[in-house]
């Protein structure tokens, strides 16, 4: 028996594990709520091209890089049966490049042709980079932290994550206003707070004390084998199979996401200076508000709220409809409710896949969840673009609602709150 199998030990492990996952996790959401994907990212973008596909697939972006590569690296971590390095040692390079290129906007900012390439390639690796250390940090936080401690970690990081970045929205507002710095430098400032703080969070994954999780195997399937394997699961594995669906819906709802910012300067008249900074203040106000009734109600019917989640994503294209007749104050209100599903509904999903996989499939069942809800996330863009370019906003908004409905009907079919014990 090791230290780890004595209850007392354990638990004293699950809180040393809880500390060092909440303050990674809370100082990765700040850096990205400062980067703000759905809106100081578009709001960027914008300033460098109209082209409203690049812009969509800006505010995108990041959940695809995440997401594409994980089924490849689930593959490979089958010969592995400890997994914390898989995720610190990588995190290492990925979470310094936007802070590479907060250094580089100061240097090219005259330059937008360039600018814009060297913000998607820098961009783009540190997505597709926590793409590669996502399987191994969702098989780490299954394997390292029980189910209670696991929701609490999710809760707090919301909570804290969202209050501090309510209290920092009126300094965004302040850097990007006509009284800021001015272009590049405002966005360059904004980038390299973000970015310093993404490569402060590398220090605490490395003192995670991981717990014995699957077996390792002695080798990787070939591709011929390991793809029918896939096909399989999806097949034999009703709610599994549901959840992937539901994930895949849910990232094609994103394809609006981007394009809130884009609907309240051009057809509502807001300035990025009010849009950018109110709207990130009402959503974070959300988040905290779902994170908080997520670290009591996740624990205990997580399916809920799921539920719950989807309705208040469902309440932000109806605002974003209503807005166009009554002004800017529901689109306002949008944001609040959809604050409570932008962090809370991705990490009650992946609490209910990690919690229902077991060990020995975690990595498998995350590694190709993930890539398919990339899939639709990389369709997301082109659609969302081509729809505001061709028929208006008003079409997206209402797209997104069907999208996001027939997420909600699929949560009340196939998910339950049960564990599949799959250990070998």
């Amino acid at each position: 028996m090791t230290v780890a199998d004595v209850p007392g030990s354990r638990e004293a492990i699950y809180r040393r594990n809880f500390v060092f996952f909440l303050i990674d996790n809370i100082l990765f959401n700040v850096a990205m709520g400062i980067l703000g994907i759905t809106t100081v990212i578009p709001a960027f973008v914008r300033e460098l091209t109209d082209v409203e596909v690049l812009i969509g697939l800006s505010g995108n972006m990041f959940a695809i890089g995440y997401t594409l590569p994980q089924l490849f690296i689930a593959r490979l971590l089958r010969r592995h049966a400890r997994k914390k390095w898989w995720f610190a040692g990588p995190n290492i390079p990925v979470r310094t490049m936007m802070l590479v290129f907060a250094g580089l906007a100061l240097v090219i900012g005259d330059r937008p042709d360039l600018l814009l390439v060297a913000f998607l390639v820098c961009y783009g690796i540190a997505a597709l980079g926590d793409g590669v250390v996502g399987v191994p940090w969702a098989d780490l936080v299954g394997t390292s932290l029980d189910q209670r401690w696991r929701a609490r970690m999710l809760g707090l990081t919301v909570a804290t994550s969202g209050t501090i970045l309510l209290t920092i929205s009126p300094w965004i507002g302040q850097i990007l206003s006509a009284a800021g710095p001015g272009f590049p430098t405002n966005y360059a400032t904004l980038f390299g707070v973000a970015g310093t703080l993404l490569a402060l969070s590398i220090i605490p994954c490395l003192f995670i004390r991981e717990l014995p999780g699957a077996r390792a195997h002695d080798d990787i399937p070939p591709l011929r084998a390991f793809l029918p394997e896939l096909g399989t699961m999806l097949r034999d594995d009703r709610p599994f199979r549901g959840y992937v669906a539901i994930r895949a819906l849910c990232s094609l709802s994103l394809m609006a996401a981007p394009f809130y910012i884009g609907y309240a300067t051009t057809t509502l008249g807001l300035g990025s200076d009010v849009a950018v900074p109110t709207l990130l203040a009402m959503q974070m106000i959300g988040s905290v508000t779902g994170a908080l009734a997520y670290t009591w109600l996740g624990a205990r019917d997580n399916i809920a709220f799921i539920r719950m989640a989807l309705a208040c994503a469902a309440l932000q294209p109806i605002c974003g409809l209503i807005a166009g007749w009554l002004g800017p104050w529901p689109l306002y209100v949008g944001f609040l409710v959809y604050g409570v599903a932008a962090s809370n509904l991705l990490i009650s999903l992946l609490n209910w896949l990690v919690q229902y996989a077991g060990a020995e499939r975690r990595p498998v069942y995350v590694g190709l969840s993930n890539t398919i809800a990339a899939l639709a996330l990389l369709v997301a863009p082109i659609v969302g673009g081509t729809i505001v370019a061709q028929l208006g906003y008003e079409v997206l908004f209402g797209t997104t609602l069907l999208i996001v409905l027939a997420a909600m009907v699929l949560t009340w079919r196939v998910l339950r709150n049960t564990v599949r014990d799959r250990a070998a």
